[in-house]
């Protein structure tokens, strides 16, 4: 190496000093205008877009019960939701209640034991609820009858 620097008197060449100074100047400058390159080509990209993900399942409630509660008598409304995890419940004058865990279906009972709720009409409320905390509801009317 020493040789290619230096000629046969042992002074230095100017020639190939600025040469491989100009060779690695411009070394320098591919590498600096490559990664400059690659960042412009990511931002033009955009951002990752993430995986679309499968749609969730419609969250859905029904009550299927009577639409009569007989006085002195247990009547059984069943609350059903295929996605629901947790579920609450009210129907004014006969109490409320918190479901949770919700299982697929759940049952409230009702017993009329005023005789002078004969002929008034109650609504069961229900609202169900998600994993992801999304809610749905539903109504069901039934009326107080005289019990046989």
């Amino acid at each position: 190496m020493r040789k290619l620097l230096q000629n046969d008197q042992g002074n230095w060449n100017p020639q190939i000093i600025a040469a491989l100074i100009a060779a690695g100047a411009t070394l320098l400058t591919a590498i600096i205008a490559g990664v400059f390159g690659l960042l412009q080509l990511r931002a033009a990209n955009g951002p990752a877009v993430a995986p679309a993900t499968a749609p969730t399942a419609a969250l859905t409630v029904e009550i299927d019960g009577p639409a009569e509660a007989p006085l002195n008598e247990i009547t059984a409304f069943t609350i059903i939701s295929e996605n629901a995890v947790r579920a609450e419940w009210a129907i004014a004058g006969f109490g409320n209640d918190d479901m949770n865990p919700f299982h697929l279906s759940e049952q409230v009972e009702v017993e009329p034991t005023n005789a002078e709720r004969v002929g008034e009409s109650f609504t069961l409320v229900v609202t169900v609820y998600d994993a992801g905390g999304r809610q749905a509801a539903a109504r069901h009317r039934f009326e107080v009858v005289a019990g046989e």
